[in-house]
């Protein structure tokens, strides 16, 4: 089992998703992101192993955007914020949503055939 879902299960959700940022930070994750880009930029120079390590890394990244998304919903549904919190939260979100999507062009990119 992941490490990072063996040592979360049974914890509230908002404290996985702590456990998740601490560990990989935002900037660590937008760092991996442009990384990703920079690659698939020159993606005729990519190896298959490279190819797919980047692929399986571009995945688990969509994944914890996506957990962060639904974690933060769950703050906003499960407890009581005040407005700037919700705000707070919601933007957050986005961000999330954002390095998603790009996240999910990485991935169309590596699975598209080259052009």
């Amino acid at each position: 089992m992941d490490e990072c879902c063996h040592e979360t299960r049974g914890r509230q959700p908002f404290r996985a998703l702590l456990y998740i940022i601490r560990r990989v930070g935002i900037r660590d994750f937008i760092r991996h992101l442009e990384e990703h880009q920079d690659k698939v930029e020159r993606g005729a120079s990519l190896t298959f192993a490279e190819s797919e390590e980047m692929l399986r890394e571009a995945e688990t990244m969509v994944g914890m955007a996506d957990a962060a998304v639904k974690e933060l919903e769950s703050v906003i549904n499960n407890r009581r914020v005040n407005l700037p919190e919700e705000h707070a939260v919601r933007f957050a979100q986005d961000v999330f949503l954002y390095l998603r999507d790009e996240e999910e062009k990485v991935k169309e990119r590596l699975r598209s055939p080259a052009s």
